[in-house]
């Protein structure tokens, strides 16, 4: 934190400091000042004593004493009555100028009956005096100004009565040289003070701010302790079912309950890849890396691909589904973004209902276009639903529904939806359903690209069709290929870029399409890409990776990112198609 510069003035946070800390110092010197006066005047009785005797000396020093007592018990009334304040300040310098100029008034009462020798030394005695004063009353310049003009006033009628004129004016200009080099150690003293406190002012908000950023840290180290332990727990569950559904599916024999099984692994597959999401986008959160590209979306394609077999997936479990649009409509937002938040609040509507209808609908109102999507399940508590969009909370509908999930699926949605700000709306009854609203902007005509062919003619566009795959993960390699053929392509593969390109020689065929893996044994799957294009031409390519950060980097080619369901996949196949006639 950058120094204020020195003007002599404090911020008005510190003012209060200054004034306590000024008040303190005052208070302090005149407490341990008062003995000092006490035990000087007893001293000067040596001189005071012979020359006017005792009755005028214990007079002037019980008034001295007597003025030592009471300014003590005075500012003890006054700081109990009006606490500490400019105006207490100014009251408590002013009553300790007044008790201490009684030691310099000793020299005009007693001058004129002390010898020259005598009234010189208390001249010396009355001047340090004086001097040591700015010891007291320097934090308040003004004050110590007007007493120091008061003592040496007093000090010059003193010596009016032994002294010449010339002598009396010598005085009189060694006071006035000297007088305000102490006025100048008085602002001196309060400069040093008024540093002093604006230090301490800076240095009490760098340590409140190390504090903060220490709370920050520990909270965001325990949060990542909560995100691993929610990751490491949840993401068990659908494994364990997993193992076991996979081994009565290898037992059986019988066709009907392998298929039941079959359909039980899909569904849990389909578990864990959300989770899996789930995660990785909490983590891009976290590090600050999801970003929101906001451009011209084909909002009626984007929900058909969203909610494509979701109807199917609802029948499964006795809900209905249903969804009203008002047909062809451009927004601005970010098709990702948007199309994993339809997916999320789709989700949800299905794992907390276990009974009811779920709908979605889009409609036009003053220039947006307003997604809602609704359902008829358990809802949530008020409480619940406050804390709704916090990262890994699950409220009680959780387990009434037994939902799956870790509690990141509405926390992420909300991040999405501000990163395009756009107004995210949720409501919730106990018992009956959740109802999530947002708005986008709806583009006009003149600002929307011809779009291509329906996506709908896309169906079937595999089969046939040659499709290389370079990916050096065996496993998921291999996975790749059997839905690839299934589909009815022909496959081409290859767990590097120049084993991908002897396939291709043997085939003797340009490929259709590729699908490379960014990350490579040899290169990098845009490198392999720029092979096939070399040798084949334009071959309309997509990088399929896990990194959660590859759609920010720039990538001259579209990107999946694993892991990716089939549906985004025959998505993305459909867009790569969809000029061919």
């Amino acid at each position: 934190m950058a120094r204020q510069e020195n003007t002599g003035k404090v911020p008005d946070g510190a003012a209060a400091e200054l004034v306590r800390r000024s008040v303190a110092t005052i208070l302090a010197q005149t407490r341990f000042g008062r003995w000092t006066v006490l035990a000087m005047g007893a001293a000067l009785g040596i001189l005071f004593v012979p020359a006017v005797g005792w009755p005028p000396y214990l007079a002037w020093y019980a008034v001295l004493a007597g003025a030592m007592v009471f300014r003590q018990r005075y500012f003890n009334r006054l700081l109990a009555a009006q606490g500490v304040s400019a105006e207490t300040l100014r009251r408590v310098a002013l009553v300790a100028a007044a008790t201490g100029w009684l030691v310099t008034l000793s020299i005009p009462l007693f001058g004129a009956f002390l010898a020259p020798g005598d009234l010189g030394v208390l001249t010396v005695l009355s001047m340090g005096w004086v001097i040591t004063a700015v010891a007291v009353l320097g934090v308040e310049p003004p004050v110590y100004t007007f007493y120091l003009g008061a003592s040496f006033l007093t000090i010059l009628c003193g010596w009016a009565f032994h002294a010449s004129g010339r002598d009396v004016l010598l005085l009189a200009i060694g006071m006035v040289l000297g007088g305000p080099m102490l006025v100048r150690l008085a602002r001196m003293m309060q400069r040093q003070l008024s540093d002093a406190v604006r230090a301490g002012q800076e240095n009490a908000l760098l340590v409140g701010q190390l504090r903060e950023a220490l709370a920050s840290q520990q909270e965001a180290q325990r949060a990542r302790s909560r995100f691993l332990g929610a990751a490491s727990h949840d993401l068990r569950q659908p494994v364990q079912a997993l193992l076991f559904l996979s081994d009565i599916f290898r037992r059986s024999t019988d066709p009907a309950r392998r298929d039941a099984m079959a359909q039980q692994i899909v569904r849990t597959g389909e578990s864990i890849d959300g989770m899996f999401r789930h995660l990785v986008d909490f983590a891009q959160i976290d590090a600050g890396m999801m970003k929101a590209v906001v451009q011209p979306v084909q909002l009626d394609q984007l929900v058909a691909a969203a909610v494509s077999g979701f109807a199917e997936k609802c029948a499964a479990r006795g809900l209905r589904f249903r969804m009203q649009s008002t047909g062809p409509c451009t927004v601005a937002a970010d098709p990702v973004l948007l199309e994993r938040m339809l997916r999320n609040f789709l989700d949800n509507a299905y794992k907390y209902s276990l009974r009811g209808e779920i709908q979605l609908r889009v409609h036009l109102e003053d220039g947006m276009a307003v997604v809602c999507v609704s359902d008829e399940g358990v809802g949530m508590e008020p409480e619940d639903l406050a804390q709704a969009c916090n990262a890994f909370f699950r409220g009680r509908s959780a387990s009434v529904a037994e939902a799956e999930g870790i509690g990141l699926g509405l926390a992420i949605s909300r991040h999405m939806a501000d990163l395009m700000q756009t107004p995210l709306k949720i409501e919730s009854q106990p018992q009956a359903g959740t109802k999530v609203t947002f708005r986008l902007p709806v583009l006009p005509r003149e600002q929307v690209r011809v779009q291509g062919a329906d996506p709908d003619r896309a169906e079937g566009l595999l089969r046939g069709r040659l499709v290389a795959v370079v990916e050096n993960d065996r496993l998921a390699r291999e996975a790749l290929c059997a839905w690839l053929l299934e589909a009815g392509a022909r496959v081409a593969q290859g767990s590097s870029c120049s084993q991908l390109m002897e396939v291709l020689e043997s085939a003797g065929t340009a490929p259709d399409l590729v699908l490379a893996d960014y990350g490579l044994s040899e290169g990098t799957g845009v490198d392999a890409v720029a092979a096939v294009r070399a040798r084949y031409g334009p071959v309309p390519a997509w990088i399929v990776s896990g990194d959660a950060d590859l759609a920010e980097r720039g990538l001259p080619l579209p990107v999946l990112q694993k892991p990716i369901t089939p549906e985004r996949l025959l998505s993305a196949l459909r867009t790569a198609f969809v000029t061919v006639p």
